[in-house]
């Protein structure tokens, strides 16, 4: 299993909040079978420029690496990248070319929560055209109350990918879109989104065991070869994995 979206490094964002839950959490994925781990902090352009948040990611990934170099099996392979959020513009913003899921042209977009314009689309495709970069949209799920028609122009995007988090496949209320979805091969990857033990925690394997009882492994298939792409994309050089 490979595990798209996460907030496991210690004290970057709201996610972990210190190197012994960021350890368990990824004890924790490893023990439900994620062999691979993008870790991706929330990356916002009004509290740092890319540099700034560059150099407090290396700083985190190179604390929780000293730590699991002493018992490595324990853990899954992690790759650094980051969950990018959209402001208006971004698509004229060269510096997104540094903010990669590792060392792939892919990166994790965080929509806006605000009501969707076309100038969100066409920034979408400006980071695609202009900087040659696939655009991972993050938790589709939670922008099923945009407009409809913006959302399906966005699904029809080329280089335009979908990702999900197994959380709402967990939800008797909010799962039967998100399965919809995947049976008619509209989520690319999934992810668990964790950010802590309790209430957001790794959860990517009980995710997949809903997917598989409604429609099948076979539904699956198609998203674990696009992660297994992503991750052969992303193998890079030591600043881009840990």
């Amino acid at each position: 299993m490979i595990d798209v979206h996460s907030h496991v490094l210690p004290e970057i964002d709201d996610g972990s909040q210190s190197l012994q839950m960021s350890l368990a959490m990824l004890q924790m994925s490893k023990e439900q079978g994620v062999e691979v781990m993008f870790l991706t902090p929330h990356f916002y352009a009004s509290e740092n420029d890319p540099e700034t948040f560059l150099h407090r990611r290396a700083k985190a990934a190179r604390i929780l690496q000293e730590q699991m170099n002493a018992n490595p099996s324990m853990y899954p392979k992690c790759i650094l990248g980051a969950e990018v959020h959209y402001y208006r513009g971004i698509g004229h913003t060269k510096a997104m070319d540094l903010l990669r899921m590792g060392n792939s042209r892919y990166i994790l977009l965080e929509p806006p929560f605000r009501r969707w314009t076309e100038s969100f689309l066409e920034d979408v495709r400006l980071l695609r055209d202009e900087q040659n970069l696939k655009i991972i949209i993050a938790h589709i799920e939670r922008y099923f109350d945009q407009d409809s028609s913006l959302l399906q122009e966005l699904l029809q995007e080329p280089e335009v990918y979908i990702q999900s988090n197994a959380e709402c496949f967990l939800s008797l209320l909010k799962r039967h879109k998100p399965l919809k979805m995947v049976k008619n091969g509209h989520i690319d990857f999934l992810g668990s989104d964790c950010h802590n033990l309790q209430k957001r925690r790794p959860n990517l394997a009980e995710g997949r065991s809903i997917i598989q009882g409604k429609i099948g492994p076979d539904s699956l298939r198609q998203i674990d070869r696009n992660s297994a792409q992503l991750v052969e994309a992303a193998k890079a050089p030591k600043r881009d994995s840990i």
